[in-house]
């Protein structure tokens, strides 16, 4: 039998590079504009509607990956000819692939490429473009997912297995034997890597994404970066301040052009506050962030922005966001203001006192709200405010929850306050709050007040919506580790998206 050309040479050299292609070499994924290369603009559209339909079901995780890919090669691809997708793939890899590719992960090639280290891309996306862009970069191996052909003719199956997660790590076992003799340097971006880079010496994660390569070869990142600045404000976070139009939809409101400016005022500076104090809690957390495993990669933490910088943006957004404030009413600038130094005794101390610390988060909602209602002179619900404020416990005790399994052995450098919570206990408090803010909202959809104020007794229909997003919500921390992050876990679960959409749209077509 004949030897392995590819092995022969990684015994000799002893050291291998092996680095993914999509969102780690290049900038995006690489297989739509691959496709449209192929098809052309005309016919991709054509084409796309068909292909939707699985797309959607990826994003609401009804269907997997792999079963997903292949239903979309076969809409695209089936019925093409091998010498075509061939011909295409390699004009593909020459003239588009190279506008993807970042240029810090080229110079990381080339280092190890004059060291004489053995480089293999290892990726999911189609060898009929990939391979012929790796032996034009230098890449001395390239595995990737196969197309199946027919006669000569794309099935829109892939032969064999996607090349993704699991399937990684196996095809370099099988191409290279056992990968404990070698010295790996991996390089990923998703969470599919984490197969092969847990086999790897040095394993970098998502590791040229702004960064710089040094002549040497030692990666540096630069600081101060515009990017990392907007990652530190957490914009998208500002969907928490959605609770200050609470009054503006509940309370009849959005006739008055006047008062929906203010109220859309009142979030802007309540957005830009917020952001202030994500600063300075940054800032106050730094060191402890740096032992976390997800925190670390904060800007202030990992270093990519320095605390100088930091303060002096927190400072300007406090200001500007002060002044957006005071324009909506001197009311609302209180609030604001109350809400501001409520957070920066959190942020240096209340943080670390338990039970005490989830009602501050809460307390901040229920600010939110005030200044949404009684800042813009609109009579606050009381029922909204109890349901609003057990809504906001129960997003709080989840997020300790998620913490705390996160965390595990690491409670008092992180958050002190963890070290007496512990899941038994905050399953209760979780389930109570769950309870109470269901109990409360369907008190409030049934209450006389709301039936004169809206003119309905339909709200009450209302309730599925809301009970099933607690559910999901529910499901979501226990079943996918969720809770950390109530803003993330909203936009990423189409399921939760989905139910809160429906739930605006039923609620504003019933008190219109």
């Amino acid at each position: 039998m004949a030897a392995n050309p590819a092995r022969i040479a990684i015994v000799e050299r002893r050291i291998m590079a092996v680095f993914d292609l999509d969102g780690t070499i290049t900038r995006r994924d690489t297989l739509f504009p691959f496709l449209l290369f192929v098809l052309g603009p005309a016919r991709f559209l054509v084409r796309l509607p068909r292909a939707l339909p699985w797309l959607v079901g990826l994003a609401l995780k009804l269907v997997s990956r792999d079963r997903a890919k292949e239903a979309v090669l076969a809409v695209f691809l089936r019925g093409l000819s091998r010498e075509q997708l061939e011909r295409r793939g390699a004009e593909f890899a020459k003239q588009r692939l190279p506008e993807l590719v970042r240029a810090p992960a080229m110079q990381r090639v080339a280092w190890h490429r004059d060291r004489r280290h053995h480089c293999t891309l290892l990726s999911a996306s189609l060898d009929v473009y990939v391979a012929p862009w790796g032996r034009g970069a230098g890449i001395d191996d390239v595995i990737a997912t196969s197309l199946e052909y027919e006669d000569g003719v794309a099935t829109g199956r892939i032969a064999g297995a996607n090349c993704r997660a699991a399937e990684k790590l196996r095809r370099l076992e099988e191409r290279y034997g056992d990968l404990t003799r070698f010295t790996l340097h991996g390089y990923g971006d998703s969470a599919d890597d984490r197969h092969f880079l847990d086999a790897c010496a040095e394993a970098h994660y998502r590791p040229f994404r702004g960064e710089l390569v040094e002549p040497d070869g030692e990666l540096r990142e630069p600081r101060n970066l515009p990017a990392d600045f907007v990652k530190l404000m957490r914009p998208h976070q500002w969907v928490k301040n959605a609770f200050v139009f609470v009054g503006i939809l509940f309370g009849h409101a959005w006739r008055v052009p006047e008062l929906v400016f203010a109220a859309m005022l009142a979030a802007a500076g309540f957005s830009l506050v917020s952001s202030a104090i994500y600063i300075l809690n940054d800032f106050a957390d730094r060191e402890r962030d740096r032992l976390h495993p997800k925190k670390r990669q904060r800007p202030l933490a990992s270093g990519r922005v320095t605390p100088r910088a930091a303060l002096s943006v927190a400072a300007a957004l406090a200001l500007v966001g002060g002044a957006l404030a005071l324009t909506a009413s001197p009311v609302v600038l209180a609030i604001v203001t109350g809400y501001a130094l409520m957070n920066v005794a959190y942020s240096f101390g209340l943080k670390n006192l338990v039970i005490l610390d989830v009602f501050i988060i809460a307390a901040g909602f229920l600010l939110r709200i005030l200044a949404g209602t009684a800042g813009l002179g609109i009579a606050p619900s009381k029922w909204l405010l109890v349901c609003s404020f057990f809504l906001t416990l129960f997003l709080g005790f989840t997020k300790r929850r998620s913490e705390l399994l996160i965390v595990t052995s690491d409670y008092i450098t992180h958050r002190k306050a963890l070290l007496h919570y512990n899941p038994a206990l905050l399953d209760k408090m979780i389930g109570v709050c769950a309870c109470a803010a269901l109990m409360s909202y369907s008190l409030y959809t049934m209450s006389p007040e709301t039936e004169r104020m809206h003119g309905t007794q339909n709200l009450i229909y209302t309730i599925p919506f809301v009970a099933y997003g607690m559910f999901r919500y529910l499901y979501l921390l226990h079943a996918k580790h969720a809770g950390g992050d109530t803003s993330r876990d909203l936009a990423r679960d189409g399921h939760l998206a989905v139910t809160v959409v429906f739930w605006l749209a039923t609620t504003a077509w019933l008190i219109r």
